[in-house]
């Protein structure tokens, strides 16, 4: 633990002595150390560093100590003594060119000492926390930026060292080739400076160096080091730590300045504080309602810009960059929504399936993004840590829209299958496991197969759905339906055939389905041209047998004819014989319709028109004959000819 840590660490401010025109005389020693636990990953890779300065008024005693405790020949050194002025220093970081910065931190002017007097300053008691830098991105080989801050005492006779200094760093900043709008703030800084001395009025520095203006990061407390300002001979007062290390432990995101200054409840001297922190970068969270193209453009563009500008690292820069691609099939997804429920209420079944397939095309290709990502980037931790939950969030907007309504849902279910048919070539399903399948993928309307076959997904979708319906073809069908192709059109075989037919159409194979209804079919062939054989024999019979019956008709109707006028006289028939002789003239009728449906025969000699030929013929016969035997029957003297 203690070596990964080392490993990470952040900006240590290395505090040097203070110096003026005598040597070792200030000097800032480290009281109290922190670092915590937490263990910082290379993605921490931004750093932000605050100073706390602690009673300010001290810096009197200090150097009145110092001035009191020095001999005689070297106190002429504080002769005119002005101000104090601090700076800080990064040595080597590249994100400012090769040139080393100063940053100006706090400028404090003087009171001249005499004889009867000691030296006073013109020092706020309550100076507010400077933030010298803030998310400053540090490359993979300045991970120990050392930062040195110097204090240096001025008289009047050391002016033009003072404006020395500042005129070499505004020289410094002058070389860069583009100096960032943070680096040209120093230059307002200085000229704050220098204002502020030639005034004799405290300065301190207000414009942090701000590199990354996003807020898209996570931050929380590194490390944190306490120095004291004592003269070289003084020895180190001891500091009571207990309530500092208790604050800084439960204060991960920070803390405030009041908090700070009483866990430490230290007045002796002037204390500095450095609060040292890192920040992971942390991608801008998005709704499904925010993606659209032009919101994914903008992120393009500003990604790209902080790359160049080296505020993020090469991996945060991939990663941007294949979520963007992932933002766009996102976005397609939404514009073909629209599409599909347009074209639902104007109710056109083609291009309802065309629309609805390119739903599921996007879906699709989000879903298997989603999957090539994780499976790429499973070990890669700027991946795992901030980019996973960003797409799971994209993804989770997606099922929502694929929940809208009943297809929509479908088509969330074809999905889902057609990934894990994807991810399971080889493997082997039970039948159920095949008619599930094969459920789920035609649960949605498709567009024509010319148009699935100019797709990559239709493509894919037509593989799996041969695949599925061949191998069930193969293991529940394909005997039977090649039996019922060979089977003799019999009786017990139409039993074979329909149990078939009902067990076809209870799958959802397709081919399955197709492949019995041919095999039926022919075998429905086979067995009409059976049946029409046996029926045109029928009608060779029949028709003999209306040649004899019709000449027997007319006898039985000439003879009952004969009967009623002898019998029975015109003028007095009873009722009874009356309804009967009726019934007689009805029947002769009906021979006239046997003898004319005998003589037209069916224009074409299928199995349907014979057949029915063949029917009528039956039918009118065996009405004559129930006829005729339903007259003699109630009357026997109207069929006594012989």
């Amino acid at each position: 633990m203690k070596s990964s840590i080392t490993r990470f660490l952040l900006v240590f401010l290395v505090l040097c002595a203070f110096k003026g025109q005598a040597q070792d005389m200030i000097q800032t020693r480290l009281g109290y150390n922190y670092l915590d636990k937490f263990e910082f990953t290379d993605e921490w890779q931004y750093l932000t560093t605050d100073m706390y300065l602690f009673n300010p008024g001290q810096f009197s005693k200090v150097i009145n100590e110092l001035e009191q405790g020095t001999t005689k020949a070297r106190r002429r050194d504080y002769i005119n003594l002005e101000s104090l002025f601090i700076s800080a220093q990064l040595k080597n970081a590249k994100l400012f060119g090769q040139e080393p910065v100063v940053y100006p931190l706090y400028n404090f002017a003087f009171e001249p000492a005499s004889n009867s007097k000691n030296y006073s300053s013109r020092i706020s008691d309550n100076i507010e926390v400077i933030r010298i830098i803030d998310k400053l991105p540090l490359a993979a080989d300045e991970r120990n930026i050392d930062a040195t801050v110097e204090a240096k005492l001025f008289t009047s006779d050391s002016r033009e060292v003072f404006f020395s200094l500042i005129a070499n760093q505004l020289t410094n900043i002058s070389k860069l080739m583009t100096p960032q709008a943070a680096m040209l703030s120093l230059v307002g800084e200085f000229g704050n400076l220098i204002r502020n001395a030639a005034q004799r009025k405290e300065y301190k520095f207000s414009s942090t160096i701000r590199l990354y203006e996003g807020q898209n990061f996570d931050t929380r407390l590194h490390s944190v080091r306490v120095y004291v300002f004592v003269p070289s001979f003084a020895k180190l007062p001891a500091l009571r730590t207990v309530r500092l290390t208790e604050l800084l432990s439960n204060s991960p995101q920070g803390f405030e300045r009041q908090k700070l200054e009483a866990a430490l409840n230290f007045k002796d001297y002037p204390v500095l504080v450095v609060a040292n922190y890192k920040s992971l970068y942390k991608m801008d969270a998005l709704t499904g309602s925010d993606i659209t193209s032009e919101t994914i453009e903008k992120r393009r563009i500003r990604i790209e810009q902080a790359f160049a500008a080296g505020l993020v690292t090469e991996d945060a820069y991939k990663q941007e960059k294949l979520f963007v691609e992932f933002l766009r099939n996102f976005s397609d997804l939404k514009q073909n929504l629209n599409n599909y429920r347009l074209n639902y209420k104007n109710n056109s079944p083609e291009a309802n399936a065309k629309t609805m397939f390119a739903v599921v095309q996007d879906y699709k290709r989000l879903k298997t993004l989603a999957y090539q990502r994780e499976r790429e980037f499973s070990r890669n931790y700027t991946y795992q840590r901030i980019f996973k939950s960003e797409y799971n969030s994209i993804l989770a907007n997606a099922d929502s829209y694929m929940e809208s309504d009943f297809n929509l849902k479908n088509g969330k279910e074809m999905v889902n299958t057609l990934l894990d048919l994807d991810q399971e070539q080889a493997k082997t399903y039970s039948v159920a496991q095949r008619e599930q399948y094969l459920n789920k993928l035609y649960s949605v309307e498709l567009p024509n197969p010319e148009f699935l076959a100019s797709t990559l997904e239709g493509e894919g979708l037509s593989r799996h759905l041969n695949r599925l319906e061949s191998t069930l073809y193969n293991d529940v069908y394909a005997k039977e339906v090649s039996r019922l192709r060979d089977m003799a059109p019999t009786e017990e075989n139409i039993n074979f055939r329909n149990n078939l037919l009902e067990k076809a159409n209870a799958t959802k194979c397709r081919t399955c389905r197709d492949e019995v209804k041919n095999a039926a079919r022919l075998f429905n062939q086979r067995l009409e041209e059976q049946q029409l054989e046996k029926e045109k024999a029928r009608l060779l019979d029949l028709n003999q047998q209306v040649e004899r019956k019709i000449l027997a008709y007319l006898k039985q109707d000439a003879c009952m004819d004969n009967a009623f006028k002898t019998q029975y006289p015109a003028e007095s028939l009873p009722e009874y014989v009356q309804r009967l002789y009726e019934k007689k003239l009805e029947l002769r009728k009906v021979v006239g319709d046997l003898e004319t449906a005998q003589k037209t025969p069916p224009a074409e000699l299928k199995l349907d028109p014979v057949k029915e030929h063949n029917q009528r013929l039956s039918g009118l016969m065996r009405r004559l004959d129930q006829g005729y035997a339903d007259i003699c029957a109630a009357e026997k003297n109207l069929c006594g000819c012989d």
